[in-house]
């Protein structure tokens, strides 16, 4: 005598689903705080040296990008980045890499270069957000308090 029992998952299938449902969601949250991440940087980022701001970027830029050619998740890393190859039209021939460096290292508040008309304009009108060096760095402070929380949060829907 035997059961048959249809339509239920096994626990090894339940596993599978919840793994994969549970590795979607930390990696949106990622992605997100990454987004956040990116655009605190360009708040934060002077405005004097030409396109400073359109020069932060993040890769990759969505989750599409974060699987391998079976279509299964792969390690997941999110960069932001200055991408110093961006040219700064105002100067032909010149990129955001010729100075860039300089002003994250070395103006107010990381040194002593000070900001410029647009920056100060910039920091005015920011919301209480310091515009200036260290951008990169101030960023990362600013969001990685809540990355832990957020991916904790993501995994707590699934279980």
């Amino acid at each position: 005598m035997g059961v048959k029992v249809e339509g239920f998952m096994s626990a090894n299938e339940l596993l599978m689903r919840i793994d994969t449902t549970a590795k979607r969601r930390v990696v949106k949250s990622l992605i997100q705080k990454g987004v956040e991440l990116r655009d605190m940087a360009k708040k934060m980022a002077p405005r004097d040296h030409a396109n400073l701001e359109d020069a932060i970027k993040m890769r990759p830029e969505g989750a599409e990008r974060l699987r391998d050619d079976l279509g299964r998740f792969a390690k997941v890393e999110i960069e932001v980045y200055i991408d110093m190859d961006t040219p700064v039209p105002e100067r032909p021939g010149k990129t955001v890499g010729d100075y860039a460096y300089e002003i994250h290292e070395h103006q107010t508040p990381m040194g002593s270069i000070q900001l410029g008309e647009k920056s100060l304009e910039k920091q005015d009108s920011n919301g209480g957000v310091q515009v200036g060096g260290g951008f990169m760095y101030r960023a990362v402070e600013a969001v990685d308090k809540e990355i832990d929380f957020a991916l904790q949060e993501a995994l707590n829907e699934v279980f």
